[in-house]
């Protein structure tokens, strides 16, 4: 009888050790799981945030077309008025690849708006309805508005895909325009 006793005190031990290590060794399990996903979630967002920046850098360096002359007036074509109008949007807006860029300053949409104004143009309406927004400073639609135009010359590449950060923007306007313009337009923000 006591070696039936001391063998099941034995089992009873060897399995409250089993179970208590198994126990343990499947908690340290699952930490060690959560530790190496913690650490591939943070790769992941250092990859992401790097890829952020590299875009970033994109969208405010300097461009080619830069012209402070809108170069048109009250006979110019609807397809010219819309380049013009197309070139300002580039300070605003992300998109992957831009060519030309015309200062969005108040004097330079009201030069636009009063030559749409005075117009026969199909998309007077349009045109007349973004150009009332921006007089009014709002620019939270520009993105849709690039991609008005962009459609309307049959773009193929440079689609925008939204609206640069302040910050951005101001790093574009640095980057592309003349000091003399970069106080007028970062006035108008």
């Amino acid at each position: 009888m006591k070696i039936v006793l001391i063998v099941t005190g034995i089992i009873l031990a060897v399995l409250i050790g089993v179970q208590y290590g198994g126990f343990e060794f499947i908690n340290n399990g699952a930490q060690s799981v959560k530790k190496t996903e913690k650490v591939e979630a943070q790769a992941v967002q250092d990859t992401a945030n790097k890829k952020k920046k590299v875009v970033d850098k994109q969208q405010t360096a300097k461009i080619g077309g830069v012209q402070y002359d809108i170069g048109i007036d009250d006979s110019s074509s609807q397809e010219a008025v819309i380049e013009v109008m197309h070139k300002m949007t580039h300070q605003k807006v992300k998109a992957k690849e831009k060519w030309g860029a015309i200062p969005m300053i108040p004097d330079t949409i009201n030069q636009v708006y009063n030559i749409v104004e005075n117009s026969r143009f199909d998309q007077k309406d349009d045109l007349l309805a973004i150009l009332d927004k921006w007089k009014k400073g709002i620019f939270s639609e520009v993105d849709e508005d690039h991609n008005y135009f962009w459609t309307y010359q049959g773009g193929t590449i440079g689609k925008s895909y939204g609206i640069m950060s302040k910050s951005d923007e101001e790093t574009f306007i640095k980057n592309n325009f003349d000091e003399a313009l970069v106080s007028e337009v970062n006035s108008q923000q």
